[in-house]
């Protein structure tokens, strides 16, 4: 069962190295697998303090990756094309995901469409009307299919593909890719994933959004071991 155990204050290396350093070299050669996300000073941390652990890149964050630079791509299509810039505005999410799980035999009306359509005509359309955004569109498939069903051969195609005209936001994105592709092989050969990380990153951000904020780090960080369960809260006696 997953547990958390600790909570730095920041993700400086000097200060990761320093925790870590409290633990024994032979219980850090033990670590078989280190989960992270695209951050490339955890590369030369992992390499000092886990000397025989495979370093695996996240999925969420591939997806991540690849899912921004194709909204980007479409927001910077959608300020120039003044006939779709509704559409565009409105069926983002469709744009988004994965095509496989786009509706093609329901017909129904999507509003500022006149036609009955499908949402992969919509789809469609939108993709068609600019082909850096088609392009752009199909690379971001291929990679998507490629992470969803850890297929590493795909993936070096989608990113061995340069005879198609995309965005530069796309282009950046393969460019970080390529750059781990090393660590992706490892993670399409190993199911392991950083899903129970992720959720408590994502508890933690929304307590201190509501929180608006701490001025001390240990508040903070014992307010989150308390909702957690990890500590009991100190009742002062009447």
């Amino acid at each position: 069962m997953e547990k958390l155990l600790i909570l730095p204050k920041d993700r400086r290396l000097h200060n990761l190295l320093s925790y870590f350093s409290y633990y024994t070299p032979e219980a850090r050669s033990n670590v078989k697998f280190v989960i992270i996300d695209m951050y490339s000073p955890y590369i030369s941390l992992i390499n000092k303090m886990f000397p025989n652990a495979s370093i695996l890149i996240d999925n969420f964050h591939l997806i991540q990756l690849i899912s921004r630079a194709l909204n980007k791509t479409r927001i910077m299509i959608m300020k120039n094309d003044k006939k779709n810039y509704n559409k565009f505005k409105r069926y983002w999410k469709l744009i988004l995901k994965s095509r496989d799980q786009l509706d093609c035999s329901r017909w129904r009306k999507f509003t500022c469409f006149d036609n009955l359509m499908t949402e992969v005509d919509v789809v469609d359309y939108l993709i068609n009307s600019n082909e850096e955004l088609r392009n752009t569109y199909q690379i971001y498939q291929q990679l998507l299919y490629s992470f969803k069903n850890k297929d590493f051969e795909i993936f070096e195609n989608a990113l061995n593909n340069n005879n198609k005209v995309i965005s530069e936001y796309m282009k950046t994105s393969i460019k970080t890719l390529k750059t781990f592709k090393p660590y992706i092989r490892n993670t399409f050969l190993n199911n392991y994933n950083n899903s129970y990380i992720e959720g408590n990153n994502n508890f933690i951000k929304v307590l201190k959004r509501i929180a608006f904020g701490y001025r001390s780090f240990l508040r903070f960080k014992a307010r989150i071991m308390i909702c957690k369960g990890i500590i009991l809260p100190k009742i002062k006696e009447a």
